[in-house]
């Protein structure tokens, strides 16, 4: 059996391969002489790699590195590293194929996009760009689209295969640059009144109400577009960039942590003038609660049974005893069709967002505490819910976890991909021609 699917295998591939050759050959007479225009140069898997590929992916190559003033290393070993990397960017290919992988044209349109704007152009005058250059736009367009397959298959391949320990993660999250990703960054900007020493409280009411106006300015306004005003006032722009809380001077920490992105602090006050902050941005740090949400319910489904209509009528019962004064949990146990919540009285515990199908997460976002909802409707069938109870959990911590745990994959993947293409070419039908 392995000998006939191998023997097919061959079969197929040289069928392809009599096809490829055929297209490759262009008739010169009419007594039908043929000229070969290419050839190929390696088989892997099912494609081929040809030497017009090669000839042109070198010469890419050698432009590329003369453009970087770089040595160029003998034509033999170039040929041999282009045809290499052919080799495996082919295989990348078909596995994104076989795996069921498309870039779809939005998505493609959206990279050339960037690419556009990255050279400061917009997409057309890139296209006029490019042909005017010589270079086919369709063509870029194609090897973007493959490009960005090769990238989503060895994301794939390499963070499929990859194991991130716990211990890694808790290491990661008390070294320095773990510290770093805890510890949000504020950028400020600053300018400072100064007063001369011994001033009288006529001058530095004069000098508050100078700053109050100026602050009242720069609400819509960056302190660097206040230059006339601030020279006017004698008071001089001095930011402070991008610091860490722990960086910030004393003097404004507290007055930053109550400041929301775009505001002006009020005037503060030190022994060399009057000052105002203002936060530009804020980057970094990892913050967040999210409202769970702790509920009940009863729900009836259609069964062999129990139509849609019967189903229905039996929830409004239901609600009926509810609205009757019966117990809850009662009911649940004796009518609810959820096995997994039934002998728990409906409690389906704390809920974060998106757990619940949005039919009944609309409706248990919009319930008071201990309110029995009236019938609804979900593709599991008819619910009545009460909401118990809602809480604000913080989850700094596990998103902080999640942030540790993408930046020590990102720092692997780079030994993890060579491993996985090496893998991948081992295990590979390759044949250099």
């Amino acid at each position: 059996m392995v000998t006939k699917l191998i023997s097919k295998r061959l079969a197929t591939r040289c069928a392809n391969l009599a096809l490829l050759s055929a297209l490759l050959l262009i008739a010169q007479t009419s007594t039908a002489e043929y000229q070969l225009l290419d050839r190929v140069v390696a088989i892997a898997e099912d494609d081929v790699v040809l030497a017009s590929q090669v000839r042109n992916d070198m010469r890419q190559l050698k432009r590329t590195l003369a453009a970087r003033g770089t040595e160029l290393p003998p034509d033999k070993i170039i040929y041999e590293q282009v045809l290499e990397r052919a080799i495996i960017d082919s295989l990348q290919l078909q596995r994104a194929y076989r795996s069921g992988l498309r870039i779809s044209d939005q998505d493609l349109n959206d990279a050339m996009q960037r690419v556009a704007e990255q050279n400061r152009l917009t997409l057309p005058q890139f296209r006029e760009a490019l042909e005017q250059s010589g270079q086919s736009y369709l063509e870029a367009r194609e090897q973007m689209r493959k490009e960005m397959l090769i990238r989503r298959v060895q994301q794939r391949g390499v963070m499929r295969g990859m194991n991130i320990a716990d211990s890694e993660v808790e290491n990661f999250l008390q070294s320095s640059e773990g510290q770093a990703l805890l510890e949000p960054e504020f950028q400020l900007d600053h300018i400072l009144l100064p007063l001369p020493e011994g001033a009288t409280k006529q001058q530095r009411q004069r000098a508050e109400s100078t700053m109050q106006n100026l602050a009242k300015l720069a609400a819509d306004k960056l302190f660097a577009e206040l230059a006339s005003e601030l020279e006017a006032a004698g008071a001089r722009h001095a930011p402070l960039g991008w610091r860490r809380k722990a960086d910030i001077p004393s003097l404004f920490g507290e007055t930053v942590s109550g400041l929301q992105k775009g505001e002006v602090s009020e005037v503060v006050r030190s022994d060399s003038g009057l000052h105002l902050v203002k936060l530009i941005d804020q980057r970094g740090g990892i913050e967040g609660t999210l409202r769970e949400t702790k509920v009940r319910h009863i729900l009836i489904t259609p069964n062999e049974i129990r139509d849609e209509q019967q189903a229905r009528e039996l929830a409004q019962e239901v609600a009926a005893k509810l609205a009757a004064g019966e117990d809850f949990a009662a009911l649940a146990r004796q009518y609810s069709d959820d096995p997994g919540s039934a002998l728990r009285g409906g409690d389906l515990g704390w809920n974060a967002p998106g757990k619940m199908v949005p039919a009944f997460e609309s409706v248990m976002d919009i319930m008071a505490l201990e309110e029995v909802s009236p019938p609804f409707e979900s593709p599991f069938g008819w619910h009545i819910l009460q909401v118990i109870d809602r809480r604000e959990t913080d989850f700094t911590r596990e998103r902080a976890k999640e942030r540790a745990r993408l930046i020590i994959a990102e720092g692997k993947f780079e030994d993890e991909l060579n491993n996985w293409l090496q893998k991948l070419r081992d295990e590979s039908f390759v044949e250099i021609k």
